[in-house]
């Protein structure tokens, strides 16, 4: 690093300051500040200089720090340039009107072919041997610029880092937890930042940290789908924390899932009554069993994530009620079918596994979507056989393609950022692009069509009774490159315990439940590998590397 000392005179090349070794008679140099347009470049390794607006940035706001290493031509003193090409022409780019130059103390050593082996092997070992930052050296030291007072936008302006880049290394840095994973394992830091994300002190939060941590480590490709389904219960956990919260003030006693009620609407005041009374709330109101349970429901796309709130009862049987219609086939479910609308264990396991499956299977569609309109729909072209597929698609003319076409292709819109709504009488979007697209692009814009279709047909019950399409549909996001959830590969491989009825069609009734067996099942396998990995980063997270105010803002 050059002495700052040197910084604080004005040194010209007409009265240059010559530098000497401490313990030598040889002349190390001599340091001067040059005109940039005056410096010759010479002969370099590197043929092509790529001036990045960023290097060229700090250039401008902070000079040339490392001097120019440059010799002195015999004929007629010039300052010729061996090593600092880059910088050199950086600083015209940056219009700096002096450069701090370092002069070889020999008079033209460029001269003889020695001369020319040291300035190539001094070439090359200049950038060969010079490692970059790790990010977690980044991390740690936007850490550090944040104590000493710096905001993100401060540090990304004084650093010349892209100011997304920036809110990404604050956001780990902020946190202790997700600093010692950047620390300790190979984890990139786009996947770090989303750990940060679940840092906030709870012991959920220390659990999805962990969850996150394994499945990085072990099963990168599923990182999105395990990220977004905890987001998903996170948020489902506030709604309803927050609406049994204002139940419970009201004194109404709520009950949930787990606890096997029966929903009054499968059920019938007495055996007594005709079949297919409708036990109402009113009548329901004196029932000591008389509960309500609280639940989310997402809409259409798994976007919007609503309260619902049912009222139960609570052991339907023991307070006299019974199913509200003898024909049991018809009974909810819920009811289960019996007397009372009890359900049997299995059928608890079942409604829990389809739970499970559906919630799945909404955060799935969050993944899916933003990976098609991020990443696949973003593409240049299309794949190879994407042709094949736009023919094999169209030649089975499906229900999903034709319902698509009628909606004016909505779902299409959306993946490509088009409006999603179309005033009646004017040019959809999509045929108004492909009107002035490249064969290349109007071919994406085709295979668009043709995937919205299929994502328009899928919903919660492509998991249990794919139709051909479906599978035909999944089959090509996985040969291009998107990495199937658990629950959509059951589109493809159909689970073991589906029952014939839902493989015939005829479905399950009740929300979505394979709460996720398989990552499930892998937590478990790997508990004890989970609890070695990230144990000690709740409770001996290196304080020379986290300091105590990770988690203050910066």
């Amino acid at each position: 690093m050059t002495d700052p000392q040197l910084d604080q005179h004005e040194i010209h090349p007409d009265s240059g300051a010559e530098l000497h070794a401490s313990d030598s008679e040889n002349p190390l140099g001599e340091l001067l500040q040059a005109d940039p347009r005056e410096l010759i470049v010479g002969p370099n390794i590197r043929r092509q200089v790529v001036l990045d607006q960023g290097f060229v940035r700090s250039i401008r706001d902070r000079g040339v720090r490392e001097p120019i290493q440059v010799r002195r031509r015999a004929e007629d003193g010039a300052l010729v340039v061996r090593k600092g090409k880059r910088r050199t022409l950086a600083a015209i780019e940056a219009g700096l009107a002096q450069v701090r130059v370092l002069v070889e103390p020999d008079a033209d050593p460029e001269e003889d072919s020695a001369g020319q082996i040291e300035r190539i092997v001094d070439q090359l070992e200049e950038n060969l041997h010079r490692a970059g930052n790790s990010e977690a050296e980044e991390v740690a030291a936007h850490q550090q610029l944040l104590d000493l007072g710096l905001t993100a936008g401060q540090i990304a302006r004084r650093t010349h880092t892209p100011v997304k880049r920036v809110k990404v290394t604050t956001a780990v840095a902020r946190s202790e937890l997700a600093a010692a994973v950047l620390n300790r394992y190979d984890i990139p830091l786009d996947q770090v930042a989303v750990i940060a994300e679940f840092d906030d002190g709870s012991e959920k939060g220390v659990e999805a940290v962990k969850a996150l941590t394994v499945t990085a480590q072990s099963e990168p490709a599923q990182f999105d789908h395990v990220a977004q389904r905890l987001r998903d219960q996170r948020e489902e956990q506030r709604l309803v924390a927050e609406r049994v919260a204002e139940l419970t003030a009201a004194g109404v006693r709520v009950v949930t899932e787990a606890d096997g009620a029966s929903p009054i609407s499968g059920l019938r005041p007495s055996a007594a009554d005709p079949s297919g009374t409708e036990l109402t709330p009113v009548a329901h109101q004196a029932c000591p069993g008389q509960a309500v349970c609280v639940e989310v429901r997402r809409g259409w796309g798994a976007r919007e994530a609503t309260l619902t709130t049912t009222e139960v009862c609570i052991d339907a049987e023991a307070n006299g009620h019974s199913a509200r219609w003898d024909n049991t086939s018809a009974a909810p479910a819920g009811g289960g079918g019996r007397p009372g609308g009890r359900m049997s264990e299995a059928e608890k396991a079942e409604r829990r596994r389809v739970i499970a499956n559906n919630k799945d299977w909404d955060s799935a569609t969050t993944v899916r979507r933003e990976w098609l309109r991020t990443t696949f729909l973003a593409r240049k072209s299309a794949p190879k056989d994407a042709v094949q597929f736009i023919a094999a698609t169209l030649g089975r003319g499906s229900h999903d393609v034709r319902r698509a076409m009628e909606s004016g292709h909505a779902t299409a819109r959306q993946l490509l950022g088009m409006d999603a709504v179309v005033d009646h009488g004017s040019t959809n979007p999509i045929a108004a692009a492909a009107e002035t697209a490249t064969p290349i692009r109007a071919t994406m814009l085709m295979l668009a069509i043709l995937l919205g279709a299929g994502e328009q047909g899928t919903g919660r019950h492509s998991w249990r009774t794919p139709s051909s399409e479906t599978r035909a549909y999944f089959a090509a996001l996985q040969r291009w490159g998107y990495p199937l959830s658990p629950v959509e590969q059951l589109v493809l491989t159909p689970d073991a315990s589906t029952t014939d009825a839902e493989q015939a069609g005829g479905g399950a009734d009740g929300e979505n439940q394979n709460a996720t067996d398989n990552e499930t099942n892998a937590m478990q396998a790997t508990g004890q590998e989970v609890d070695e990995a990230t144990g000690a980063i709740e409770q001996n997270v290196d304080a020379d590397t986290v300091s105590d105010s990770h988690r203050e803002d910066g």
